[in-house]
């Protein structure tokens, strides 16, 4: 076998035990929103070689703590949802969240109109109808009358620490909605530090959820956070 024939064997089989750990969080592909995962990468290992949009790029590395990382939410998102990814950054978990649930809106919030570039041309090159990208910070989208409690469900990963995440995410969130946060093995500080906020912000901790069966998402932790109606 020849070192090209090697390389491509690896990276088969590499997407392969991707999408059975896929099963393991919920989450079944097609072979169709498989090929959309494969684009997505290779578009944006492209594009990261002229715009810095992830230290991450080897393909594992990728698969686990990008791809599988942003899957975690999926099977807590009801059928039909619309969901808000506050400060997507590169997509991430907007256009993983897209690819995997069609019948899912899904709206990116970044306020880097370069990210939102790329989030728009992954959008147009996959034919992601149910995603949409919002330019702007994510602190001033709440202040907006527009979106203020407009979304089912509001997202973030890796932005900004609970107490701040709340007065950005909640305000967003429609009363009977809920914020998905995307946290470490700190979640628990991070929730004592946040109590006068969720009070005041009318939302209240339903549950933390881990995925300790998979080694990639040992320390991924998801902190379910309800708006009270």
């Amino acid at each position: 076998m020849s070192h090209s024939d090697l390389q491509a064997q690896e990276t088969a089989n590499a997407w392969s035990q991707w999408k059975q750990d896929c099963l393991q969080i919920g989450v079944t592909l097609s072979e169709n929103q498989l090929a959309q995962f494969i684009s997505f990468y290779q578009q944006l290992v492209s594009m990261n070689q002229v715009m810095n949009l992830t230290r991450i790029t080897i393909l594992n590395d990728f698969l686990s703590r990008h791809l599988l990382d942003s899957l975690t939410i999926v099977s807590w998102i009801p059928q039909g949802s619309s969901v808000a990814d506050i400060g997507s950054g590169a997509g991430f978990p907007a256009i993983p969240l897209a690819i995997a649930r069609p019948d899912v809106q899904v709206t990116a919030v970044e306020s880097i109109g370069k990210k939102c570039c790329f989030i728009e041309q992954i959008q147009q090159s996959l034919s992601l109808n149910n995603l949409t990208v919002i330019q702007s910070r994510s602190e001033q989208l709440g202040k907006q009358a527009a979106y203020q409690a407009t979304f089912d469900f509001t997202v973030a990963r890796a932005v900004a620490a609970l107490p701040l995440l709340l007065e950005i995410c909640l305000p967003l969130v429609k009363p009977g909605g809920r914020f998905l946060a995307m946290k470490g093995l700190r979640y628990d500080a991070e929730i004592a530090a946040s109590q006068k906020g969720l009070q005041r912000l009318r939302g209240t901790v339903n549950q933390v959820a881990s995925f300790e069966q998979i080694e990639a998402l040992k320390n991924a932790r998801l902190v379910i956070i309800d708006k009270l109606k």
